[in-house]
C-alpha cells in the first residue's frame, strides 16, 4: 500500500537505491519491515535516515519528520493484517510502527527550540505548540517564508478573519511552485470561499471557472451562484475567457 505517500521520484539518494543503502548502512533499515508493504514510505525513510546522519540540521531533521508520518499512516494499517503464510512479517510490520513512533517523538523533542520555520509550522498544526504558532507568524514576510507549503499554512491562519489578506497570500504563492503541474487546485478553491466571505459574488464565481481547470479541483455545484449573479450569455463568456487567461498566467508564467 503506497498511497499518501512522500514524494514518488525520490528512489535514490546520490545515485543508491534503497538496497544499496541498507547494504551500506544496515543499522538505517533493519527496524523497518522488509515485505511489500508501504515500501515506497520505507524508502523514503531510509534515505531520509541517511540524510540525518550525513548533514544533520533543522532541514534533514524536518524530511524525516515527513517520511515518518507517512510510513507511520501506512504500516499502522498494514500492522493489523494478519499474513497468511509467513506471520514474521506481521513482527517486523509491529516493528517499524513502533520504530516510526518512538523516532517521531525523538524528533519532535530534538526539534522544540527550532526557528525553522518548516519545524515551526510541524510544531503548531501538529502539535498544538502556541509558541511555535507565534513564532511562525512573526517570519511572515521574511524571504524564509518563501514556500509554498508555508504560504498555504499562512494564508490558513488568516482565513478565517482577514480574507483580503488571504487571498493576496494565496494569489502570491502560485508563482512560488517551481513546476506548474504541482499547483494544486486548493488555492483556487479557497479563494473562491475568501471572495464569498466579502459578497464579492462576480469574483468568487470568476475563481471556480478559474479552479475548475485544475485536475484535481472539487466537484462543487455552484448553479445558485450562476443564479444570483443572473448573468448574460455574454458576461458569461467574458468572465470564462478572463479565467481561461488566469489559468495560463498562473500555470505558464516564465
Amino acid at each position: 500500500m503506497t498511497a499518501c505517500g512522500p514524494d514518488p521520484e525520490r528512489f535514490s539518494f546520490g545515485g543508491k537505491s534503497p538496497k544499496g543503502v541498507c547494504k551500506d548502512h544496515p543499522e538505517l533499515c533493519e527496524d523497518l519491515n522488509k515485505d511489500g508493504w508501504c515500501r515506497m514510505e520505507r524508502d523514503e525513510v531510509i534515505f531520509a535516515r541517511l540524510e540525518e546522519q550525513n548533514q544533520p540540521g533543522d532541514p534533514a531533521y524536518y524530511s524525516l519528520i515527513r517520511a515518518y508520518q507517512a510510513y507511520n499512516r501506512c504500516i499502522e494499517l498494514a500492522a493489523q493484517i494478519q499474513p497468511k503464510y509467513d506471520q514474521s512479517r506481521q513482527a517486523q510490520r509491529v516493528v517499524g510502527l513502533l520504530t516510526s513512533v518512538e523516532e517521531l517523538a525523538r524528533l519532535e523533542q530534538l526539534t522544540k527550540s527550532s526557528d525553522y520555520p518548516f519545524l515551526l509550522m510541524y510544531h503548531w498544526t501538529e502539535l498544538g505548540d502556541k509558541s511555535a504558532k507565534q513564532r511562525f507568524l512573526n517570519l511572515e514576510g521574511s524571504p524564509q517564508m518563501g514556500h509554498p507549503e508555508l504560504q498555504w499554512a499562512l494564508a490558513s491562519y488568516y482565513a478565517d478573519f482577514e480574507p483580503v489578506k488571504t487571498i493576496a497570500i494565496l494569489k502570491n504563492t502560485f508563482p512560488l511552485h517551481e513546476d506548474a503541474d504541482d499547483i494544486p487546485a486548493k488555492y483556487a478553491e479557497t479563494i473562491v470561499g475568501q471572495y464569498m466571505r466579502l459578497g464579492d459574488f462576480e469574483r468568487a464565481y470568476l475563481w471556480t471557472l478559474v479552479a475548475s481547470h485544475f485536475d484535481d479541483h472539487a466537484q462543487q455545484d455552484y448553479g445558485p451562484l450562476e443564479r444570483q449573479l443572473n448573468l448574460t450569455k455574454d458576461q458569461r463568456k467574458q468572465l470564462e475567457k478572463q479565467a481561461k487567461s488566469l489559468y495560463k498566467t498562473i500555470t505558464e508564467r516564465p
